[in-house]
């Protein structure tokens, strides 16, 4: 027999022999010596590793048989199991080590000149994977089989299987430390295999889809049949962590419960059989994809053969979570006005979690209970690693969710539902997060007034909803009252968002809507009925009543130090809107006084009522002074209807200190004015009149070439265009003489007619009427 070659220089003989002198020196039969040599030779001889036919045998021959028997009485039987792991370790590095490295060596060579996303790498490594695995679980059932035929203990096929993924992982890496983890190199090969395969599945799984909006994974068969139940029936397992269950539903005050959060009977749906006749899906799509399940299935059996699936387990993980975060950022990021969560969440069951199945199963040596729990421990790390992912980008778009409500309300709603099911280290975040986006995109320079005033409330209602305790709101919104504090114009930008109706309807709705006037320096909470304690993370700063129940009004007031600086501001807008009536109609000023009371008290309004009276007094003054037939007489005005003046006539010591630019009217105006002040003599001897000519309303009509404009101005634009009726061109400083003003003053004012269309600039400080607009 040539045992050369195949036994390596002898090694084995020589290990025999050692045998076989043992048992000479105990005084064995020497024929016992002889057969029991002749044994080992047989067996060493049928076990040969190199052998193609190793473990493809049935049974082992009666010969060899025979010689086992001889050989279990010796302790050759020990030596011979460690022979055999010894030539199948050395066989495998002979057989594999030249293959693997080149497989390596061409998944770098890949690497480094394939493009990102081409689908070639991973085309590549499905099916160099594939082979290379299904040889090496080739090579390792042959001998696998071989120790089952010469009937191994239990303890040594555990151990030659550790040994053999020992030397596996070692070649895989071509790392020479025996005992070295899977490496990165094969967890990186192993990551672009899960990820192909899933997406694979994940595309066919979202290409066919039922008209009725579920997905043809439904009418799949499992390749495994001891799983034959409904999908996902282990869901309704005590132990299960749900991520959207009906208890948590049912609690969520919310108008858009039902489009937002997820129960358990939207999972069962996904459990019922469908007709595919019925939704005209050809039957050979699922045979499609049942091929599909069939041919990674095997794949995966092969690698929990070689203990690859529980080596690479994180890798698993880390591809699902990747996949999970993809899936989020592309169907979720930046759409705010529809419920997220519920379509997400739903691919989550229907595809990931039915993919992970198909790969733990493969193990066909494990109970339907033992994958079952295994299910439901991934799906623990998972959804929370949804809720994760989904959180992190809702909290990362928070601005614009923020600055697009309430149409973006069903965002918020999502992250409610997400918040619940994360550590409070989330919280942390969301401030941390809102705050630098404040930081960097609100609280600038170039941000104004009006869109901060706007954001804030925008704030306060969002915040509201993802935190009723108020917490968020007082760390959050901090940094943008302390902010907004700083601007001059922020009362400004505030009261004229209650005097403009068409500038914010909610906030001139909100005036009406308190009991009690707000007070400086108001205590929030003291006679608060609702009272709890503050929560952990509360500031020291925190008011409870005040950010949890105060309104949005009560909150904006509270910007500044006293009510003072509001009502001061109410009044010079309110002076500026009564003014500019050219019908003393005060009927809309009335109402927002009425609001104001309610807010502010009546003995804060009662300067701005006293105004008001004052517009109103003047209509009937003004109508006494062209009606009365004997006034208008003596002092010559025309009757109303051909009047072209009216005055309105305010109390000095109730209305704010008005700015009043001199200039020189129009003669024809100042005649009139004249008149009217004549006329008001007589109807009230004992007052005197002090006009504030650049103070009031001017209708004007321009009649020119090719049209005719309408415009109501303030009195020093009427009086500029005024002027141009005498002569088409002016010059700045003649102008500026005729008028009695301060050249630069009047160099600003003249491009309001500009801008119009009206005049032209033709040389420096020179303008011109432009009869024609052809050409502008």
């Amino acid at each position: 027999m040539d045992t050369h070659k195949s036994f390596n220089d002898f090694t084995d003989f020589n290990f025999a022999n050692n045998e076989v002198l043992q048992l000479y020196a105990d005084n064995e039969n020497l024929n016992k010596m002889i057969n029991a040599t002749k044994a080992w030779f047989t067996v060493i001889a049928w076990l040969d590793p190199n052998k193609k036919n190793i473990g493809d045998n049935i049974e082992a021959p009666l010969e060899v048989n025979d010689s086992l028997e001889i050989l279990r009485h010796t302790s050759l039987a020990k030596r011979l199991l460690e022979w055999y792991l010894a030539a199948v370790c050395r066989h495998f590095s002979e057989t594999f080590d030249m293959k693997l490295k080149q497989w390596r060596e061409a998944w770098a060579k890949l690497q480094e000149n394939t493009a990102p996303n081409s689908g070639i790498l991973e085309n590549w490594v499905s099916k160099s994977y594939e082979e290379i695995i299904h040889d090496i679980y080739s090579h390792f059932e042959r001998c696998e089989n071989s120790l089952f035929l010469i009937h191994a203990s239990v303890d040594f096929l555990h151990h030659f299987r550790i040994q053999y993924h020992t030397n596996l992982y070692s070649l895989l890496s071509g790392d020479s430390k025996p005992f070295s983890a899977v490496p990165s190199l094969f967890k990186d090969m192993s990551k672009v295999l899960f990820r192909a395969h899933f997406q694979k599945f994940n595309n066919i799984m979202e290409l066919y889809q039922l008209e009725n909006g579920q997905s043809i994974f439904q009418k799949v068969k499992h390749p495994v049949e001891k799983f034959e139940s409904d999908l996902f029936a282990w869901k309704t397992l005590d132990n299960i962590s749900v991520i959207f269950s009906r208890q948590e539903n049912d609690s969520f005050n919310s108008e858009n419960n039902n489009s937002v959060a997820m129960d358990l009977d939207d999972i069962d749906v996904l459990s019922e059989k469908i007709d595919i006749s019925q939704n005209n899906i050809e039957p050979s799509l699922v045979e499609d994809l049942n091929r599909e399940i069939s041919a990674f299935s095997k794949l995966y059996n092969e690698m929990v053969a070689l203990d690859l699936i529980h080596r690479t387990k994180d890798t698993l993980e880390e591809t699902l979570c990747e996949q999970i975060e993809l899936r989020i950022l592309n169907t979720c990021k930046g759409t705010f006005n529809k419920p997220m969560l519920r379509s997400s969440s739903n691919w989550l069951y229907s595809v990931v979690y039915y993919w992970l199945r198909v790969v733990l199963s493969s193990d066909l040596q494990t109970s339907t209970d033992s994958i079952e729990d295994e299910l439901v421990t991934w799906s623990k790390r998972l959804n929370y690693h949804f809720c994760m992912m989904f959180c992190d980008l809702r909290i990362s778009e928070l601005f614009d969710v923020i600055v697009d409500f309430p149409e973006s309300k069903p965002a918020i709603n999502d992250l409610i539902i997400c918040m619940r099911r994360l550590d409070t280290d989330y919280r942390h975040r969301l401030v941390q997060s809102l705050y630098s986006a404040f930081k960097r995109r609100l609280l600038i320079p170039g941000a104004g007034t009006n869109d901060i005033i706007n954001t804030y409330i925008s704030t306060v209602k969002c915040l509201r909803l993802l935190d009723p305790s108020g917490v968020l709101l007082e760390k959050i919104t901090g940094p943008i009252r302390n902010y907004l504090r700083t601007r001059e114009d922020a009362a400004r930008f505030l009261v004229n968002s209650w005097m403009d109706d068409e500038c914010n309807n909610e906030l001139v709705e909100e005036l009406g809507h308190t009991e009690n006037p707000i007070e400086d320096h108001d205590d929030y909470g003291v006679s608060d009925d609702n009272w709890v304690p503050d929560p952990m993370d509360a500031g020291p700063d925190y008011k409870s009543s005040m950010y949890r129940l105060a309104d949005i009004t009560n909150l904006l007031v509270s910007l500044f130090d006293t009510t003072d600086v509001i009502t001061e501001e109410i009044q010079n807008q309110m002076a500026s809107c009564l003014l500019s009536k050219l019908d003393y109609d005060t009927g809309r000023e009335q109402t927002k006084l009425e609001l104001f009371k309610l807010r502010f008290g009546e003995a804060k309004m009662a300067p701005t009522e006293v105004m008001i009276k004052d517009i109103a007094d003047s209509k009937r003054i003004d109508t006494n002074i062209y009606n009365e037939i004997s006034i208008s007489k003596a002092v010559g005005l025309e009757n109303v209807k051909e009047a072209v003046l009216h005055g309105s006539i305010i109390s000095k010591l109730f209305w704010p200190t008005l700015k009043n630019e001199d200039f020189v009217v129009p003669k024809p105006i100042s005649e009139n004015m004249q008149k009217y002040e004549n006329a008001f003599q007589i109807l009230k001897p004992r007052r005197e009149l002090q006009w504030l000519s650049s103070l009031g309303k001017v209708h004007v009509e321009l009649e020119l070439q090719d049209r005719v404009l309408e415009f109501e101005v303030a009195p020093i634009y009427a009086a500029i265009i005024y002027h141009f009726q005498e002569q088409d061109t002016w010059d700045l400083r003649s102008l500026a003489e005729k008028m009695n003003i301060d050249p630069s003053k009047l160099r600003g004012k003249m491009g309001f007619w500009e801008d119009r269309g009206v005049l032209r600039l033709i040389a420096d400080d020179k303008w011109i009427v432009l009869e024609i607009s052809v050409g502008i």
